[in-house]
């Protein structure tokens, strides 16, 4: 008879304590008042609906930053540089954020100046 290969158990990594005081530094805490504030301004600023052109999802909506987390650490809580997504376009983005950095910026410069178009149409009508 053969013997069966006995596998190894798992292991946990043990990480160094400059790895670990790096990896907190970067690491965001999703439940803080302010990231939780930062999500609910983005979605109720887009109408909780997902802002990639064509799509218009409401489900599994997710809030996208256009200027990442790590490399801009003073825009992390600005409300331009957020942009809600759904899960299938976030995901498409995702690790591509310089490129389609420039293309989400623009989307927010259009979507203001609606606002600004129906804010004027109201007021000519007042």
């Amino acid at each position: 008879m053969a013997k069966k290969k006995r596998r190894k158990p798992y292991v946990q990594k043990k990480y160094t304590k400059a790895k670990k005081q790096r990896f907190r530094k970067d690491s965001r805490d999703y439940k803080s008042p302010e990231y939780t504030r930062w999500r609910e301004d983005i979605k109720k600023r887009d109408n909780y609906q997902c802002q990639w052109p064509g799509c218009c999802s409401r489900h599994q909506i997710q809030v996208h930053h256009i200027k990442t987390w790590a490399n801009y650490p003073g825009m992390r809580f600005v409300t331009a540089n957020g942009i809600t997504l759904c899960r299938k376009c976030h995901d498409m983005v995702r690790g591509k954020e310089a490129d389609y950095e420039s293309f989400f910026l623009k989307l927010l410069e259009w979507q203001m100046l609606d606002k600004i178009k129906t804010y004027q149409k109201r007021k000519k009508k007042e």
